[in-house]
């Protein structure tokens, strides 16, 4: 008898872990009150700088539609509502942008529509559900959640600014600009190359042509400008290469600023009646009159 009770009570053991296996693991991020926690009231930028409002996403965070990409200045976002379904996550919220001005960061939420008749520029999120249950990993490839998990995935001419900036002082090692390789290298003549300084014997170059900036509705509709400076190499032919951000306005505005310099023409810095390669910062200005 003791034993027939034994036998019956591991196979209703056996039957109630098989019917477990065959339950999705809900574990991580998979209810509403485990993903508001995640994702509420938290600085999040989409890592994928989209330009859409309306994004669609696979259960590996992967977009289903193409999108535009844009300054991560601008593609900061702020969670209002969300909501599980039988088959995905909707997140409902505005997107945000960055001001940097004075080396400080901003979050300001981004106007749409036409001036005087603005709102908040919402957006609408989709993550189709994945077969454990868990947003969790989607979440992670979609948002990152503030600036410092962005530092590694910023182009070249934010490396030296962020480092100094977005990351904790115990990583003010970061190589700096002018000491990083430029991802496509401009041919000074020699690989041992190194600018020179303006002063002493080195004379100024001369700016012949100057493209204005290029102010972006989100700017425009907050009122914001300022001046953005620009570290950068001018070579001996009178080109730029080597730009990098030494000051930051954000909002998309910077990306603008070096667009516009690297249409400059100029005159080349001389040494010894020669064209020299040289280093310098140059300031672009955001003015709204």
């Amino acid at each position: 008898m003791l034993k027939a009770r034994s036998s019956s009570y591991r196979c209703c053991i056996l039957v109630f872990l098989s019917a477990c296996l065959l339950v999705p693991t809900l574990h991580g991020q998979s209810n509403e009150t485990d993903l508001r926690t995640r994702l509420m009231g938290k600085p999040l930028y989409l890592r994928g700088g989209w330009r859409d409002d309306y994004l669609n996403f696979d259960f590996a965070g992967q977009l289903k539609e193409s999108s535009d990409p844009i300054s991560f200045t601008l593609s900061g976002f702020e969670l209002r509502t969300l909501h599980v379904e039988q088959t995905m996550l909707v997140l409902e919220g505005r997107r945000v942008g960055l001001e940097l001005k004075d080396n400080k960061q901003l979050r300001v939420p981004l106007n749409a529509g036409k001036q005087g008749h603005q709102k908040d520029e919402s957006m609408r999120i989709v993550i189709a559900a994945s077969p454990s249950g868990d947003y969790g990993p989607a979440l992670d490839a979609i948002f990152a959640d503030g600036l410092s998990e962005l530092v590694p995935s910023l182009p070249f001419y934010w490396k030296s600014y962020a480092a100094k900036n977005f990351l904790p002082a115990i990583a003010s090692a970061t190589p700096t600009a002018a000491t990083m390789p430029d991802p496509a290298p401009h041919d000074s003549g020699s690989p041992d190359t190194k600018p020179r300084r303006i002063g002493g014997g080195v004379k100024p170059p001369k700016l012949l042509r100057a493209k204005e900036p290029e102010f972006n509705d989100a700017a425009r509709g907050l009122n914001y400008s300022g001046i953005v400076l620009i570290n950068l190499w001018l070579h001996p032919d009178g080109t730029v290469s080597h730009l990098s951000l030494v000051r930051a306005l954000g909002l998309g505005l910077d990306e603008r600023a070096l667009a516009a310099v690297q249409k400059y023409t100029f005159a080349p810095a001389i040494m010894n009646d020669t064209p020299v390669l040289v280093e310098l910062n140059l300031e672009v200005n955001f003015q709204i009159f």
